[in-house]
């Protein structure tokens, strides 16, 4: 009994283990298969671009192409034990497709092909159910851009300008568990977030720039011009609003005219603070040209009884008194201190703002002058500026003597929310604060009583300045056109918050000064300006960084606060009295690099 139990035992043993080894032999003849995880990558999109108001010049999205598989979702259902078509009806839903459509139907119901659904938002393909993934086809990715057409170019240029910050910093990706040797997807493994490019915050108002194009294109086609351009700015940092024009470049930074009389507001400045007139001067006409070359005698357009004042001259812009003052200039300074004044202003070279291409301009040095080249320049001739250099040239009349260069940039902010620049502004002082306050008074006239009529906006006292430039044409000029029709004009005058060049390329319906052709956008895109900001307060820069403040009328603790905050020691501060600010020491408007100590008296007010 005992041995066939253990017979039966050993033969028990013999076929186990026969089966063992077989199971080794069977295994060694398979190759082992490694399950490798799919990705899809998610390409980070280029940073945003936003108005000084928060509302998006440029506008990225990122999406996808999906394509649900029917025939493999199919042959899971049956390896998986799911009833089909539950899942894919549930893609289907998912991706907001209707499943009782005709197509969709007929698709699930041959159970062969798939249904492209097309481009699908990235946090759809970030959350997507379980159940789905495994028979879907993530096949691409691409960005959508969004930008409004007349934001176009300057979204470009800015876009250009600053690629370095909006470029895409990293891609990203989804890992997926692979699903046999088909590669399709089945879970998320793993997610990788793409990082996107800086976001860039301008100065431009998007509403502003958007109006400005229409009113400027409008005027184009109703005066039947070669084109246009308006430039809006606020004259206090030069923060660039808008800057449209009919071209498809950014043209107020790369296209040269003559500025023709919008010059003379600077020849102004200039006159009173080199010493050579003074408000009680009186000019009378006519000005004969002191070069037997040139037999012509300089007449003025606007009709007037002689003599004339220094008020009356700008008023009326009167070439005659122009020239007799740029000739005084002349002969008082010399041709070179003369033309040291032009490149002050900013001519002839670059301005520096933040948008490429920009163009130099053309100022033609003494050396080259033709006879009466000199004062030819003061009546805006024998020079050529873009309208970026002109607007940042006549800013320094209104905003108390300041030169300071413009920009559409004022911060740029990375995706996890670190500013990664700042503007910071570059300001050089020109005039005299004293000098700026007189001029700006006459350019208030020459709305008021002018040429600059046009402009007016009811309720807000606007100045501004006339010009109508002669357009050379095959080398030459000619009194009979073609013609630059220009304006400048701010607002409110007494505290001025909103500056504006318009120019207009050749106007051929018959009117071509610029106070018929230019000076009423300068209306209707003021008025519309003020009209935007009511009910909402306007972002004020009333204490800027290099210039002192006016503290009349303050507490002391908000005269303190402002002091402090553009870096005043207090160890340099004294006051007297109780009340409120009365008086000041350093006045308004000095420079800060020449404030040392500052004194304020207090009083009732």
């Amino acid at each position: 009994m005992n041995k066939r139990i253990h017979m039966a035992l050993l033969i028990f043993l013999v076929i186990i283990s026969f089966y063992v080894l077989r199971s080794f032999v069977i295994a060694s003849d398979f190759k082992r298969i490694k399950i490798s995880s799919s990705e899809v990558m998610i390409p980070a999109s280029y940073g945003e671009i936003l108005g000084s108001n928060g509302e998006p010049i440029v506008e990225n999205s990122l999406d996808y192409d999906v394509y649900i598989d029917v025939g493999y979702a199919k042959v899971l259902s049956q390896i998986d034990g799911w009833k089909y078509p539950d899942r894919v009806i549930e893609a289907v839903k998912y991706f907001g497709l209707n499943p009782n459509s005709q197509e969709v139907s007929r698709i699930i119901s041959s159970q062969k092909g798939g249904i492209e659904v097309g481009p699908v938002k990235a946090q759809m393909i970030k959350n997507l159910p379980k159940g789905i993934s495994r028979f879907l086809n993530i096949q691409r990715s691409f960005v959508e851009t969004k930008v409004s057409p007349s934001l176009r170019v300057i979204a470009n240029a800015i876009n250009q300008e600053y690629s370095k910050y909006t470029s895409p910093k990293r891609n990203g990706a989804i890992f997926y568990n692979s699903f046999g040797i088909y590669n399709l997807v089945s879970g998320i493994k793993k997610y990788i977030k793409p990082v996107n490019g800086d976001t860039i915050i301008t100065t431009i108002n998007p509403s502003i720039q958007d109006f400005a194009n229409q009113m400027i294109e409008e005027d184009v086609k109703e005066n039947d011009a070669r084109g246009g351009e308006v430039i809006v700015t606020d004259p206090q940092n030069n923060d660039v609003l808008a800057i449209a024009s009919t071209w498809q470049y950014d043209a107020p930074i790369m296209n040269l005219f003559q500025p023709a009389s919008t010059m003379k507001p600077l020849i102004f400045c200039e006159a009173l603070q080199e010493g050579v007139v003074s408000t009680n001067t009186k000019f009378n006409g006519p000005y004969y040209i002191p070069d037997p070359r040139i037999p012509l005698i300089i007449k003025d357009a606007e009709p007037h009884s002689w003599p004339i004042s220094l008020k009356d001259a700008l008023i009326y812009s009167s070439d005659v008194a122009e020239m007799k003052i740029a000739t005084r200039l002349i002969e008082k300074i010399g041709p070179q201190a003369y033309y040291n004044w032009f490149l002050k202003f900013g001519f002839g070279n670059k301005t520096g703002i933040d948008l490429p291409d920009e163009t130099n301009g053309i100022l033609t040095p003494p050396s080259e002058w033709y006879g009466i080249g000199g004062q030819e320049m003061a009546i805006g001739q024998s020079i050529a500026v873009t309208g970026i250099q002109m607007i940042t040239a006549l800013n320094a009349v209104v905003n108390g003597g300041y030169w300071i260069r413009p920009h559409v940039v004022n911060e740029i902010v990375s995706p996890n929310g670190d500013v990664v620049y700042r503007y910071h502004p570059f300001v050089r002082k020109i005039f005299e604060s004293h000098i700026t306050s007189i001029v700006k008074n006459f350019m208030i006239g020459v709305v008021e009583k002018g040429t600059g009529i046009p402009a007016q906006i009811k309720g807000v006292l606007v100045g501004g300045k006339t010009g109508t430039a002669e357009k050379p044409k095959n080398g030459k000029v000619s009194t009979k056109g073609p013609w630059f029709s220009l304006f400048y004009g701010f607002f409110p005058a007494n505290d001025p918050r909103y500056s504006i060049y318009v120019m207009v390329d050749q106007p051929s319906k018959g009117l071509y000064y610029g106070e018929d052709v230019s000076a009423p956008l300068i209306h209707s895109i003021g008025k519309y300006i003020l009209d935007l900001s009511k009910g909402s307060e306007k972002t004020r820069y009333d204490f800027l960084p290099y210039k002192m403040p006016n503290l009349e009328g303050l507490p002391l603790n908000q005269a303190l606060s402002i002091m402090k905050a553009i870096s005043i020691p207090t160890n340099h501060i004294s006051f007297s009295g109780n009340g409120i600010v009365i008086s000041q020491s350093p006045p308004p408007n000095t420079p800060l690099s020449k404030v040392k100590k500052v004194r304020i008296k207090l009083g009732i007010g």
